[in-house]
């Protein structure tokens, strides 16, 4: 996975975190929504100036835009979505019938 595609699931996970639609985080750092929706897919890369504003804009430090090191955890995302289908009866639903919608169930 290249560097473009890891800081844009990095960016999306963060926003996610953070509440936020993509239309508010290209209006904060002001860029069109179109050209926001590229950086999390991964098809472009920010600015320099505009990865500054993310950061300020996320609340976070701009190493933290960089850390890709969990995405691949295999072990923290097993855990994290175990513990989130124990806590969560919708969630737990969904995925079943993601899953058998599949095949995979």
């Amino acid at each position: 996975m290249d560097i473009k595609t890891q800081f844009g699931k990095r960016l999306r996970e963060i926003r996610i975190s953070k509440n936020l639609t993509q239309e508010k985080i290209a209006e904060n750092i002001g860029i069109q929504p179109e050209n926001y929706s590229r950086i999390e897919n991964g098809l472009s890369f920010p600015k320099p100036e505009n990865i500054v504003k993310l950061s300020e804009v996320l609340g976070v430090e701009i190493a933290e835009l960089f850390q890709f090191t969990h995405i691949n955890d295999y072990d923290k995302i097993l855990d994290a979505i175990i513990t989130k289908l124990k806590n969560d009866k919708e969630t737990t639903v969904i995925t079943y019938k993601f899953l058998k919608s599949l095949g995979k169930l």
